[in-house]
C-alpha cells in the first residue's frame, strides 16, 4: 500500500512539474507569436471559448485587446469564408453557444439587438451557410426554431440584400442542395434574393438545382450583379445563356468594378448587346482602390461616364493617393450629370452591414 501511494505522489508531482513547464514554455513566446497563432488558428467567434478554459488564456486575450465576442453579422462572416482560413464549427459548438449565451427569438435589425446576446436567426443563417443540414435539423427540429424570412427591409437591392432576414439567401450562398431540399420539404418559399446569393458565392450547381424546381425559384438582376461581385463568370455566362436570359443592368457593370474583376467587367462590355454601365462603375472602381479598372473603363471608346470630383472626392476619403494622382492629370475632363434620381447606389461600402 504504501509503496502504491509512493509512485501515486510522485506521478502527481511529475505532472506538476510538467504542468509548471509548460506554462513557463507559453508564458516566454512573445505577444507577436501569440497574435500570430490566434490569428491564423482560431476562428474569431472561437476566442470566447479559449478565453473560458484558464486565467492564462483570458490574460492573453485581455493583452492582446482582442474583443470577446460572437460576432454573427452577415457581411463579416462571408468575408470569413470567402478568405478560407476558419473551418466551419461543428453541432458541437452550436450546442455550447445555446447553452453559454442568452438566446433571444426570432431576428432583430442590428442596431435594435440586445447586447452580448445571440438570435435564433443568426444560428439558423450560420448552419444554412455552413452548408450543414444536420445542424440545421437540429436548430428546426429539435430547438422549434423557426427559420427566417424577408420582412422586406430591402429587396431588389444588392446593397441592401442579405442583410441576415432571410435564411433562403444564406442557404443560397451556402451552396447545399441538401439544405435547399430540406428546407424546401419543410414548406419554405424560395425568392429570387436565393437565386442571387448562390451566384455570389458561384454555387452554380445550386444556381441550377434551385431554376430546375417546378415552378423555377424566381430571380431578378440581382442574380448577374451578384455574381459580377463575386468575380463569377462561369455562373455569369450561364445565368444570360438561359433562355431567357437572366436581366442585368448597369449595377452588374458597377458591382463587377467594385471588387477589380476586370476580366468580368470585359465580358460584359463585350457582349451584344453589351451590359449597361453608368457614372457608378467608375465611382466603385475608385471607391475600392481599383485604378487598373478605372483607366480601362475610362479609356474605352466612348469612355465609361464618371463623375470626375466625385471619382477623387472617394479616392481620398479612402486614402488612395495612386487613384487621386491619375485623377488629378485628367483635369480637362469633366463631370457627368447623374442619369437618374436614384442615390441608394452612391456607394458600396459595406459599413451598411
Amino acid at each position: 500500500m504504501a509503496g502504491g501511494a509512493d509512485s501515486s505522489s510522485s506521478a502527481a508531482k511529475r505532472a506538476k512539474v510538467e504542468a509548471a513547464n509548460r506554462d513557463e514554455l507559453l508564458r516566454k513566446l512573445p505577444a507577436e507569436l501569440w497574435s500570430k497563432i490566434l490569428d491564423e488558428n482560431l476562428h474569431p467567434n472561437d476566442l470566447p471559448a479559449l478565453a473560458m478554459t484558464c486565467r492564462f488564456f483570458r490574460e492573453k486575450q485581455k493583452d492582446l485587446g482582442k474583443k470577446l465576442e460572437t460576432n454573427l453579422n452577415a457581411y463579416r462572416l462571408l468575408k470569413l469564408r470567402e478568405s478560407g482560413k476558419v473551418a466551419s464549427h461543428t453541432l458541437g459548438w452550436f450546442r455550447w453557444v445555446c447553452d453559454t449565451f442568452e438566446i433571444q427569438p426570432g431576428l432583430r435589425i442590428l442596431y435594435k439587438r440586445v447586447k452580448g446576446a445571440v438570435y435564433e436567426s443568426d444560428l439558423l443563417n450560420y448552419a444554412a451557410l455552413q452548408a450543414s443540414v444536420e445542424i440545421l435539423r437540429w436548430l428546426v427540429e429539435e430547438k422549434g426554431w423557426e427559420m427566417n424570412r424577408r420582412t422586406g427591409n430591402g429587396r431588389g437591392r444588392p446593397k441592401l440584400a442579405g442583410r441576415g432576414v432571410d435564411t433562403g439567401e444564406w442557404a443560397g450562398r451556402g451552396g447545399s442542395m441538401e439544405v435547399l431540399e430540406y428546407m424546401r420539404g419543410k414548406g419554405y418559399e424560395f425568392d429570387a434574393g436565393v437565386c442571387a446569393w448562390a451566384a455570389r458565392g458561384g454555387c452554380l450547381e445550386a444556381l441550377k438545382f434551385l431554376r430546375g424546381l417546378d415552378p423555377p425559384c424566381p430571380w431578378d438582376e440581382d442574380a448577374c450583379a451578384f455574381a459580377a461581385q463575386g468575380g463569377h463568370l462561369d455562373v455569369l455566362k450561364w445565368l444570360r445563356g438561359q433562355d431567357p436570359p437572366c436581366p442585368w443592368y448597369g449595377g452588374t457593370c458597377a458591382y463587377a468594378a467594385s471588387e477589380g474583376h476586370l476580366e468580368v467587367l470585359k465580358w460584359l462590355r463585350d457582349q451584344d448587346p453589351p451590359c449597361p454601365w453608368n457614372w457608378r462603375t467608375c465611382g466603385w472602381a475608385a471607391e475600392g482602390g481599383h485604378l487598373d479598372v478605372l483607366k480601362w473603363a475610362r479609356s474605352e471608346d466612348p469612355p465609361c461616364p464618371w463623375r470626375r470630383s466625385g471619382c477623387r472626392a472617394t479616392a481620398s476619403r479612402r486614402g488612395y493617393q495612386h487613384i487621386i494622382d491619375w485623377i488629378d492629370q485628367r483635369e480637362d475632363e469633366s463631370d457627368v450629370e447623374y442619369s437618374d434620381t436614384d442615390r441608394s447606389y452612391d456607394s458600396y461600402s459595406d459599413d451598411y452591414f
